[in-house]
């Protein structure tokens, strides 16, 4: 029996509204080789096909097909061959005896069957713990691409914010060539320059870790980690909480490993309830009885049927264990079930509150740190404000700036969970200039 190819990957199917397969799934895999630069749907397909943890888990389907393997041998034991001879004494002389018989156990109560089944519910159990992992790297990806998009801005605003004090600098020299500050503000210019740097520095190694991170998860080779390519997506309102329901119920991979693991375990039940029936063993005996006497020697063919007594070992054992996992796997799934609102309201709740203090933030704040910025240094140039009121209104502004871009990493780290607990993308965001 062949393994069933994969189904496309989790980001390349259909929405919750819109269950038409993606047309993508075809598309190459990105090449590390060929740059740095990486999209959400290539960096996602790349850690589809590259991830280490999938890959360990893909390696699983050995255990099933060696169980398939094992299911499908036509006989139990094999055939046992007995050759016994010796002399024989009598009052007339001596004769030899010999006896040769062939037997081979078989299965009366279809165990062979029952074991190819259990088999096949092992490999299915096998390819739906896959798909859960799939969907678990998907969404760990997905969430880690986000983390270095925002990084990716936090390090351009340390840029600029370096830009700026220096920009800053060269007016407070210009300023102190003509007689209009005292000179310790240059002091206090060149130790603001100097607190940009370390701030932009910092920025860049957390940008490069979000990469390595992501890097890891995807498979990607770290000497070289993937440079997110693309803008972050506006906030959105996640659908309604029984609409989430209804797909998670019918999508969630957890949901399906859970039930694929009960059936595992019904038909490891039914197989060791099978395996109590005895096993009979059909043969054949010749015997060979030397006779001393003037007869001659007897030629004696006889069919051999042996059952064992089952009376003691009725394999109680194997079919205690069975039942136990039987019951486990049902107790699990129904618990995942009833679980299942409660953690949907939950991470949909966390999407909502990130979603609101994201979109605020990304209306009124994002785009004016720039403007905020000019209108600073020109107030500073036109000497409304000073050295330390300006350096105060640059820290505030950026103390903003920086809460804005965690909350939008709090919003796609909230969604990547509630996608999580839900078994599909909600939104197939492909982070293009639009996104803006």
């Amino acid at each position: 029996m062949t393994t069933p190819a994969e189904a496309p990957a989790p980001h390349l199917r259909g929405h919750a509204e819109d269950d038409a397969p993606a047309a993508r799934h075809d598309a190459p895999l990105p090449d590390p080789t060929a740059g740095a630069e990486v999209s959400l749907a290539g960096i996602l397909a790349f850690a589809d096909q590259r991830s280490p943890v999938l890959a360990v888990a893909r390696s699983t389907r050995s255990r099933a097909e060696a169980a398939r393997v094992a299911a499908s041998i036509l006989m139990p034991t094999n055939p046992v061959v007995t050759v016994a001879a010796g002399p024989r004494f009598g009052l007339t002389g001596r004769g030899v005896d010999v006896e040769v018989s062939l037997t081979q156990q078989v299965q009366i109560a279809g165990e062979r069957g029952l074991r190819v089944e259990a088999a096949d519910a092992l490999g299915a159990l096998t390819a739906a713990e896959i798909e859960q992992l799939r969907w678990a790297v998907h969404c760990d990806v997905h969430a880690a691409f986000h983390r270095a998009l925002v990084e990716q801005q936090r390090a351009r605003l340390a840029a600029q914010v370096v830009d700026f004090q220096e920009s800053v600098l060269g007016a407070v020299e210009r300023r102190i060539k003509a007689g209009d500050v005292a000179p310790l503000a240059l002091r206090l210019a060149q130790a603001e320059v100097a607190q940009a740097k370390q701030v932009s520095v910092a920025a860049t190694q957390a940008r490069l870790v979000a990469r390595i991170r992501l890097a890891q998860l995807a498979g990607w080779p770290v000497s070289s980690p993937p440079e997110p390519v693309g803008e972050v997506d506006a906030p959105r309102e996640p659908p309604s909480q029984a609409a989430l329901g209804v797909v998670a119920r019918e999508r969630l991979p957890s949901l399906r490993a859970a039930g694929a693991r009960v059936r595992e375990a019904e038909a490891r039940a039914r197989l060791a309830g099978r395996e109590a029936w005895p096993r009979p063993s059909l043969g054949v005996q010749y015997r060979r009885e030397g006779n001393p006497s003037s007869e001659g020697a007897y030629d004696i063919v006889m069919g051999v049927v042996s059952v064992p007594i089952t009376s003691f070992q009725r394999n109680q054992g194997e079919q205690a264990h069975a039942r136990a996992d039987a019951r486990v796997a049902e107790a699990e799934q129904d618990a995942a079930r009833r679980l299942l609102d409660g953690q949907i309201a939950e991470a949909r709740s966390e999407v909502v509150a990130a979603s609101a203090r994201a979109r605020a933030y990304r209306a009124e704040i994002l785009p004016r740190f720039e403007e905020n910025l000019s209108l600073l240094r020109r107030s500073f140039e036109l000497g409304e404000i000073d050295l330390l009121a300006l350096s105060a209104g640059r820290e505030r502004f950026l103390r903003i700036q920086s809460d804005a871009l965690d909350a939008q990493q709090a919003y796609f780290v909230a969604l990547a969970a509630l996608e999580r607990v839900v078994g599909v993308d909600l939104w197939h965001d492909d982070h293009g200039e639009g996104a803006r």
